[in-house]
């Protein structure tokens, strides 16, 4: 199965690539010349995307052109008054200013689901297939060239067998082959792990929870703009949380918890129901409807834990490139503008009939001569400022945003999330119990998150050792599993023997990663799983 320009991936950034890349082909007259396609692991684009989101329209406009709105693209408000707020257990307390990397002064609230569905369908009118319900299992690379992907196989019995109706995933070659899987996408992970692509930072993240609610009127503007720092974190723990009123009557309410602040009992799902149990929020959400929820994982490290975003046979975009600028809580216009930038590369090696990676590299050129290169790198060294603590990474931060991103040094180094967990006992101190009103269990999360997996397939969450679960994780952690994920995926239940094994409930699965990357051991794989199934998040 041939193409000529593979995208992996049918987020902001690919789509923009192919509805860039379709446009210049068009206008020099070569679009019947080459095969593009993109593929997507949901069962439908925007199935599998999450955002909180308020999106600065700069990059879309350049991209997708002024007229991007009244062509149809879905926008549910403009930002019209905006505070940010110190939270403690019983107050909220405004700043006196907002802060210039919060400043949403023109930018608009949109559900980045819808957004992309209506990309998708821009890009289709141009020629470009879109193949939903193709999750790519892994790259293929031959000799460091990467030469398309394999698809997952289907119909393979629980315990790896082949099933009826068994069939190898098959192998779509590409010329250039162009990752946006996302936050710690699963091909992006194997090919920058085989490359050794990898930026001077390792990665970090943050969890966020998303929930969208129907409240009473009265309460909130439609436009309005809230964030917070501080309770119910402690002060080592990067995070904090969002309230955006897409209308007069419901709103996008969600929190970001960092991964890297050591807490084998971190649990970002219970954070951010703690958070709805504040004065501010329970008095919003009182009387009000839970309509949907999910969780998903961000990259935080910024600049300098950018991948290679090129080479023979690829390139790598948006989240996947570390391009989430984390200071401005902004990912969709960077990934939207890398897509842009990407698309015209491709353009240009098409027509010209070379697609080797020097020709790709014009893709970074591009990048670093842009506005986004200056927006990055402002806030590079930005996540760093804050391993050593909210209040002084926040004095430290500010102080390196007034001064261009550094301070005396530059490229301030960062531990990886799970190298960062303290040993301890997860499971002490688990008190939070909700009240199914405001605030919910793991499992009401995954049927708000529409959740859904054929349980007659093998696991897609691969543990190396299992035995270390019961054993070593066990007494030097606590099992944090248990803990971090927000689904309830991972359980320690009764084994035979009298002592207690590992029980992965996949099906619950929403797709976030976060123990893919948080396991302190890195035994924990995710995977696609073979039925293209997981998380509905359109229109959330």
């Amino acid at each position: 199965m041939p193409a000529d320009v593979l995208f992996v991936g049918a987020g902001p950034a690919n789509l923009t690539a192919a509805y860039t890349l379709a446009k210049r082909l068009d206008a020099a007259g070569k679009s019947s010349d080459f095969t593009i396609m993109v593929i997507e692991k949901g069962k439908s684009v925007g199935d599998h995307i999450l955002s909180g989101a308020v999106m600065d329209p700069r990059a879309i406009a350049e991209a997708w052109g002024k007229d991007w709105r009244t062509r149809g693209c879905p926008v549910e408000a403009d930002v019209t008054e905006e505070k940010v707020f110190t939270l403690t257990p019983a107050d909220a307390r405004p700043m006196p200013f907002i802060p210039p990397t919060l400043d949403n002064h023109g930018n608009v609230i949109v559900a980045l689901s819808e957004v992309v569905t209506w990309m998708k369908t821009e890009v289709e009118s141009l020629g470009v297939m879109v193949a939903e319900g193709q999750p790519a299992a892994t790259p293929v690379i031959e000799g460091g060239v990467v030469t398309g992907v394999h698809l997952v196989d289907t119909s393979r019995n629980p315990d790896g067998s082949e099933g009826d109706g068994f069939a190898l995933g098959a192998e779509i070659a590409a010329k250039v082959t162009v990752f946006g899987e996302g936050s710690r996408g699963s091909c992006t992970k194997i090919l920058v792990d085989r490359l050794g692509l990898s930026g001077p930072n390792p990665q970090v993240y943050g969890t966020g929870v998303k929930e969208l609610w129907e409240i009473p009127k009265g309460r909130i503007r439609k436009g309005t703009v809230w964030h917070s720092a501080g309770w119910p974190l402690p002060s080592t723990t990067y995070g904090g949380s969002w309230c955006y009123a897409q209308s007069d009557t419901r709103v996008s309410i969600g929190f970001v918890t960092a991964l890297d602040g050591g807490d084998p009992g971190l649990d970002p799902f219970e954070i951010m129901q703690t958070w709805k149990r504040h004065p501010m929020m329970s008095a919003l959400l009182a009387d009000g409807t839970l309509i949907k929820g999910g969780s998903k994982t961000i990259p935080e490290g910024g600049w300098w834990s950018r991948p290679q975003s090129f080479g023979e046979g690829f390139l790598i975009l948006g989240d996947g490139g570390s391009l989430t600028n984390i200071a401005r809580l902004k990912g969709i216009h960077t990934a939207i503008k890398s897509g842009q930038l990407a698309g015209e590369t491709l353009a240009d090696a098409l027509l010209k009939g070379d697609t080797s990676a020097k020709a790709l590299k014009k893709y970074e050129d591009k990048l670093q001569a842009s506005w986004l290169k200056d927006e990055l790198w402002q806030a590079r060294n930005w996540r760093q400022a804050f391993t050593k603590g909210f209040t002084l990474g926040s004095l430290h931060a500010g102080a390196m945003w007034v001064l261009g991103g550094s301070i005396f040094t530059d490229r301030l180094p960062i531990h990886s999330d799970a190298s960062a967990m303290r040993h301890g006992d997860a499971s002490a101190n688990r008190h939070f119990k909700a009240d199914g009103k405001t605030t919910f269990d793991k499992l009401t999360g995954v049927f708000q998150a529409g959740s859904v997996h054929d349980e007659h397939q093998p696991s897609h969450l691969k543990i190396a050792d299992t035995s270390i679960c019961a054993g070593k994780c066990k007494s030097e952690y606590g099992n944090p599993c248990e803990r971090f994920c927000p689904a309830s995926v991972y359980e320690m239940v009764d084994a035979p023997d009298g002592g207690k094994k590992m029980q992965v409930n996949f099906s619950n699965c929403v797709h976030c990663k976060t123990c893919d990357i948080l396991d302190p051991y890195q035994i924990i794989t995710w995977t696609v799983p073979q039925d293209s199934g997981g998380p509905k998040y359109l229109g959330l």
